[in-house]
């Protein structure tokens, strides 16, 4: 399956990323305390609202829209507001090991003794987008352990790229009724919001 990228000229006005979980709760009828359980397969939602496009724009989005055909299609997509890590992330970063699932990782060929990312940055492994819940230090040598959720879903190839720059997700439209186009006559401006959700087959 192809899957598009978005514009890198349109900027969404607003934008709403979260990490979906998914816990089971069981409640006791007796005595009202509840066991949870962590279940695998944690995804990404994105709501983006787009006010004030120009005529252009609003319609390059709309058949980008219509292009993905409902859920069918898939997208590159990445959070606009953190396009870019707070850390260095310096150096040519690579998957340092084959092999490797959970929700940490080995990477090398970083800026030595540096803070490569930041706590709450975001970076791509393979298809995979992820969030670190750590600080990520170099050492020496520029090797660095990633801590981050969700865990990974597929153990990355050894030696494949490590991205900091606007890191993304395969993402598909939530249902069939997604872009609508509120347009205003006389000013030919565009507005429309989108919600996304990760394909976590990917």
């Amino acid at each position: 399956m192809m899957i598009l990228a978005f514009p890198t000229d349109i900027h969404p006005t607003s934008c709403d990323w979260r990490l979906v979980p998914r816990t089971m709760v069981f409640s006791n009828p007796f005595n009202g305390t509840r066991q949870t359980m962590s279940l695998p397969g944690a995804y990404w939602q994105a709501q983006l609202s787009f006010s004030n496009l120009s005529r252009d724009k609003g319609a390059e989005l709309h058949a980008l829209v219509s292009q993905l055909r409902g859920p069918s299609g898939r997208i590159q997509l990445w959070d606009h507001a953190f396009a870019s890590p707070r850390g260095l992330a310096g150096g040519n970063a690579v998957v340092n090991g084959a092999n490797q699932l959970g929700g940490q990782l080995n990477i090398s060929g970083v800026t030595p003794s540096m803070r490569f990312l930041r706590l709450g940055d975001y970076c791509q492994i393979a298809n995979q987008l992820v969030i670190l819940t750590r600080d990520a230090m170099a050492d020496s040598l520029g090797n660095c352990l990633l801590t981050f959720e969700a865990p990974l879903r597929y153990s990355p190839v050894n030696g494949s790229p490590i991205i900091t720059q606007q890191a993304s997700a395969v993402m598909m439209l939530k249902d069939d009724n997604q872009g609508g186009r509120r347009s205003s006559k006389r000013l030919v401006l565009s507005g429309l919001t989108l919600t996304f959700i990760e394909d976590v087959s990917q």
